[in-house]
């Protein structure tokens, strides 16, 4: 271990090791660039959701992964990650913005760089956050697709395209198999204890009930009238995407998945259409905004008040 850490103080590591960086940077902003490109803009301008809750329920959905993220790493690290909350948002970006799993990456090599943690303990503790959250999310998942499958709905989800397809039976398969298994077999498979596991259960399960409410909330905000049930339905088609690993993406691709579904909500077509594709199109702003910010800003942290109020 000593000579990996002498071997990385050298200058021309370090210099190689920098220019990888800034060359990582430069791809993560043009990948969005590109994305946001593709945005049909005039399309979304022309009608956009007028209502103010409409962005703050989004602000409030966007920012509710990163803070779980946040607090559940504080159960398993301590304070030494209580005012890294700009981590937990770069790592949003490199999830949702990239391909799923990228964010895990990044922060392994972040906390193995910033951490008093050796690179095993680092990895372990990941990997424990990850299956903990895929507990919590799949079981749940299940249950909705369950849900949907004897209401004879869950057809409208796997006739969508051949990804999602996939993705239904990837977070069956977890749910019915990886679940019970992680239970079981707790203290083989995790390095937490009993009593945190519980504690990042339940943070993680708090956070999935938060994403799913406030996406709700936005979009009732635009389609009052529309049934609940029908956005339970997209609801858990996002909770399939998001779980299903390496799908490129997912911001946009849950917004094409809500178009293609926008035959089966009742309003007007082109007002869903531009509400899914704001959603879309704000969440990449926002994923390049918020990555920018985090390049340059060390140590971004919360206000003391959103502190309290997560906690």
């Amino acid at each position: 271990m000593g000579a990996y850490k002498h071997l990385l103080q050298a200058a021309p590591v370090r210099f190689f090791l920098r220019v990888l960086q800034v060359a990582a940077i430069a791809g993560v902003l043009y990948f969005i660039a590109q994305e946001l490109a593709g945005i049909g803009w005039a399309e979304v301008g022309a009608a956009l959701p007028t209502s103010p809750w409409y962005y703050l329920f989004f602000l409030l959905w966007y920012f509710a992964l990163p803070i779980g993220e946040w607090k559940a790493y504080q159960v398993i690290w301590g304070p030494e990650v209580k005012e890294k909350f700009g981590i937990f948002v770069r790592m949003r970006v490199f999830n949702l913005a990239l391909i799923s799993y990228a964010g895990e990456a990044f922060l392994a090599v972040w906390a193995n760089k910033n951490l008093k943690h050796d690179g095993k303990a680092i990895v372990s503790a990941i990997k424990d956050s990850t299956i903990i959250s895929s507990v919590a999310s799949n079981s749940f998942t299940v249950a909705m697709l369950a849900g949907f499958f004897f209401t004879g709905q869950l057809a409208l989800l796997t006739s969508a395209g051949d990804d999602f397809d996939l993705a239904i039976g990837l977070s069956l398969a977890a749910g019915l198999i990886v679940v019970p298994v992680v239970i079981k077999y707790h203290s083989k498979i995790l390095a937490l204890d009993v009593a945190r596991s519980k504690r990042v259960f339940i943070i993680h399960l708090i956070r999935l009930v938060a994403i799913l409410l406030l996406q709700a909330a936005q979009w009732a905000v635009v389609l009052p009238e529309v049934p609940f049930d029908t956005w339970l339905l997209l609801l858990t088609a996002q909770m399939v995407l998001t779980r299903v690993p390496f799908l490129p993406n997912t911001d946009l691709l849950f917004a094409g998945l809500g178009i293609t579904l926008m035959g089966f909500i009742e309003g007007p077509e082109a007002k869903i259409a531009a509400m899914f594709l704001a959603a879309g199109a704000l969440s990449q702003v926002l994923n390049l905004l918020c990555f920018i910010f985090t390049s340059f800003n060390k140590k971004p942290k919360l206000p003391s008040d959103a502190t309290q109020n997560t906690a």
